[in-house]
């Protein structure tokens, strides 16, 4: 089964990845950590993500079952965006008209 979950590390990092996993082990296609960030006091908390495997050649890591605290659904904004950071495809954030076309 593969499928896209968010994951606790005993290291306290939140991991969302595609998932697949055996008796031992638990595999992680393209994942990103969460890391939450807040601009100033007083302004609401967002989420970052960035590359958990950033120095590695391969887009799959794999971890020992013991180091994961639990493994969880995300939510559909987040999933939303994780799929838009790992797609091939190309997503417009809407209609494109002539009004929107710079004049040369």
């Amino acid at each position: 089964m593969s499928d896209v979950k968010i994951l606790r590390i005993s290291t306290g990092e939140d991991v969302i990845a595609k998932v697949t996993e055996n008796d031992q082990d638990v595999s992680l296609n393209k994942p990103f950590v969460i890391i939450p960030q807040q601009s100033a006091p007083g302004q609401p908390i967002q989420l970052v993500m960035s590359l958990y495997n950033a120095f590695g050649k391969s887009d799959t890591v794999t971890l020992s079952k013991d180091k994961i605290v639990f493994i969880t659904d995300p939510k559909d904004e987040i999933l939303k965006s994780y799929q838009k950071n790992t797609s091939a495809i190309l997503t417009s954030p809407g209609l494109i008209t002539e009004s929107k076309i710079p004049t040369l």
